[in-house]
């Protein structure tokens, strides 16, 4: 899969700082280059249309956290208070397959392959019946009660359902399982619009869910963010640093036997996978505002945060 993105670039500045994630609406995702459904492998992006064509967070210095990217002050530091898990889809030297940079919750990728060259810093994923995903530690939900989700993602389009996180457990509650129904879950798919759905046991009780108004864009880097704040009873949906969607949410996390922590995979196994990238998820232990979420956009997935 050749995955290319239009950056904004300063002559007088880094790629990693320059990097913000507006970029053109119209630009193709090329998929004449295929992803197979096999072990991992590293992919190289071989062609841009604009000098130079980077990635963010490419060439960035480590910081002993095995994936290049510094947990260190940001403005005011409100971010990284409230950060307890940070996946950024670096190659870890150390051996480590997919190093969590806060609180060392490291998980793997499943079949998916890490980009090279000028897609360095992403995980590639083939979507459909490729069963390519990411796979996060069990039980990353426990003890929260306001949360937010976020994430940068390229999708390139397709089948409905795809997840960008899918969160829960399936009848059995065996790690791992999805041969039984769903039971609970937290989920975010392209629909094609993004659309949040809740459940909690028993499974086939209502859904609590919020929907975007406007599909999800394709072929372009994506912020996403899914805010639930038990205390004040709201969900939220951002996209690109905005407030899609808001619902009601009358429930608690702590509902949701968390063994099936994706990314890029559905607790459905009718659903086809997630066909694109990505570049970042983040777990933050409280609701973030609006405010500091169009910040989070404007910084990029590669932000220094303290």
């Amino acid at each position: 899969m050749l995955l290319m993105r239009d950056t904004q670039w300063s002559p007088s500045r880094s790629a990693r700082d320059t990097f913000h994630p507006r970029m053109s609406r119209s630009l193709p995702l090329f998929l004449t280059v295929t992803l197979l459904a096999c072990g991992p492998q590293s992919i190289d992006a071989v062609s841009c249309e604009k000098e130079p064509c980077l990635k963010a967070g490419a060439g960035g210095a480590g910081n002993g956290s095995g994936n290049g990217r510094p947990v260190e002050a940001g403005a005011g530091g409100v971010l990284a208070g409230a950060l307890i898990h940070r996946y950024s889809f670096d190659a870890s030297p150390d051996g480590i397959e997919l190093v969590d940079s806060v609180r060392g919750r490291s998980g793997a990728l499943v079949g998916a392959v890490y980009g090279v060259g000028e897609a360095a810093g992403t995980v590639l994923l083939a979507g459909k019946d490729s069963n390519q995903y990411v796979d996060l530690p069990n039980h990353l939900l426990d003890g929260l009660k306001d949360v937010t989700l976020e994430a940068w993602v390229i999708w390139a389009g397709g089948g409905t359902w795809q997840r960008i996180f899918d969160f829960g457990e399936d009848e059995t509650g065996v790690d791992g399982s999805r041969t039984g129904r769903p039971r609970s879950y937290v989920f975010l798919a392209c629909n094609p619009e993004p659309r949040f759905a809740f459940e909690q046991p028993p499974a086939r009780s209502a859904e609590i869910v919020m929907t975007g108004a406007t599909p999800f864009p394709t072929a372009s880097l994506t912020h996403v963010a899914v805010v639930i704040n038990e205390t004040e009873q709201q969900a939220a949906l951002f996209v690109d640093g905005r407030e899609t969607a808001s619902t009601l949410f009358s429930a608690t996390l702590s509902d949701v036997y968390d063994v099936n922590n994706w990314l890029g995979r559905s607790q459905y196994i009718a659903d086809p996978g997630f066909e694109g990238s990505f570049s970042e998820f983040r777990i933050y232990d409280r609701a973030l505002s609006a405010t500091e979420l169009a910040t989070s956009f404007e910084s990029g997935p590669d932000a220094s945060l303290q």
